[in-house]
């Protein structure tokens, strides 16, 4: 049995929380049924509509290698899906979904299917761009299981977001930052929420 990860809870200034949402880009992790369709995947998160990923996901990568099709079903645990709005010039054109320019693509290879099927696996969803701007709050305020890692790094290229921090919980107690970087040391992973303060 995996131990539970530890539980961070940061609330920061309103205007500073849309610029905390690039952790996205380090991945989430999700359990979801083997099989599970990406699409099914992105519409269980909150504010992911059907509407809004048809319409805005326009990027997708699974493992490295881009994918066209919202319904292919993820089967082992380790997956990486990264998904993205329309990025730009020449490579935003050939990994775009159902490209025209796909046969540019490096071709995938094919998955080996193991005889027992996991019946639940864990899938690393990192989101880009604008895709994380929309969406990324409502992820962080809900709290997402991410590598210990990806904090740390993320706060030591962007020490001065460390002011817009105003309370710092680990497992319920008031933390300081320099005590929460000690905690996260030889952590795998870890239970992040961030909320905006309430002035009210």
């Amino acid at each position: 049995m995996n131990p539970q990860p530890l539980n961070i809870e940061l609330s920061v200034s309103p205007d500073s929380l849309i610029r905390f949402t690039t952790l996205l880009q380090g991945g989430i992790f999700i359990e979801v049924p083997c099989n599970t369709q990406i699409s099914a995947l992105l519409t269980s998160l909150p504010g992911f509509s059907r509407d809004y990923v048809e319409s805005s996901v326009e990027t997708i990568f699974i493992n490295g290698l881009p994918a066209d099709s919202m319904s292919q079903p993820l089967t082992s645990s380790g997956t990486v899906l990264a998904i993205s709005a329309a990025m730009p010039g020449l490579a935003g054109a050939i990994f775009r979904k159902n490209s025209v320019h796909a046969a540019l693509r490096t071709a995938p290879t094919a998955s080996v299917q193991t005889e027992f099927a996991q019946k639940t696996i864990q899938v690393r969803l990192k989101l880009f761009n604008m895709i994380a701007v929309e969406k990324g709050a409502q992820l962080l305020h809900q709290g997402c299981v991410m590598k210990a890692s990806t904090v740390q790094y993320f706060f030591s290229y962007r020490k001065q977001l460390l002011k817009q921090i105003t309370e710092i919980r680990v497992n319920g107690d008031l933390t300081s930052f320099e005590d929460l970087h000690l905690l996260l040391n030889g952590k795998n992973t870890i239970l992040l929420t961030i909320s905006v303060i309430n002035t009210g």
